[in-house]
């Protein structure tokens, strides 16, 4: 093997093991028995291949799906959830997965603000108005929750979720194209670069067979 050649191989190396560091923490086909829900569907989640391929095929619905289950108000169960999108969708698992981490504690709430104002602002251009959510409101849904005093704020309530999963899709498909868009390039460089490191070790394979042929001798000699 050349220096060329084996400066491509150690490229493509330290990219594997860049991405599993990444993925190390996520759930993945040798380790998915270890989430507390996941390990359920353990032996089913293996034999399903499409659950682990980076192709672009099944990584791009994943980002999709990832970026709005991600921003929707379903903390708590977005893990099962990702699951059962994953299945419906053929997408990559560790990657839908991975993206519910961008809902945490900290960023929950400022999420779900941000996603309701962009909900009712896309309603309120197809003329239908949609109450303004301020701090008195949020306080007060937040102390009905706590102390499950529902009563006639139901209705409220529900409206408040539905508007907040609507800008959640909105911007979920807007994360999701530059995501995938970015994704797209990297996976075209990624093919490129392995093409490069196949061309290279098959024409190494054609010179070395044809230094090791005879020459033909001179029937003149």
């Amino acid at each position: 093997m050349t220096a060329e050649e084996s400066e491509l191989n150690e490229s493509k190396f330290r990219r594997i093991r860049r991405v599993k560091w990444w993925l190390r923490l996520l759930p993945r086909r040798t380790n998915i028995h270890r989430y507390p829900v996941l390990r359920l569907f353990a032996d089913a989640a293996r034999k399903r291949i499409y659950l682990w391929s980076f192709r672009v095929e099944n990584a791009v619905p994943a980002i999709y799906a990832g970026c709005i289950l991600t921003l929707m108000p379903v903390y708590g169960i977005q893990i099962p959830l990702s699951f059962l999108l994953a299945v419906l969708l053929r997408a990559n698992l560790p990657i839908l997965a991975g993206l519910q981490i961008v809902s945490n504690p900290i960023t929950v709430i400022p999420i779900w603000f941000a996603a309701y104002q962009i909900g009712r602002h896309f309603l309120s251009v197809l003329g239908v108005d949609v109450m303004r959510l301020g701090r008195d409101e949020v306080q007060m849904m937040l102390d009905n929750f706590i102390h499950g005093n529902w009563g006639d704020n139901l209705q409220p309530v529900l409206i408040v979720f539905g508007v907040t999963n609507l800008g959640a899709i909105i911007m979920g498909i807007f994360f999701g194209l530059i995501a995938s868009f970015i994704y797209r390039i990297v996976a075209i460089r990624t093919a490129a670069s392995y093409k490069l490191i196949l061309d290279k070790i098959h024409e190494h394979k054609i010179r070395k067979a044809n230094s090791k042929q005879p020459y033909p001798s001179d029937p003149n000699a």
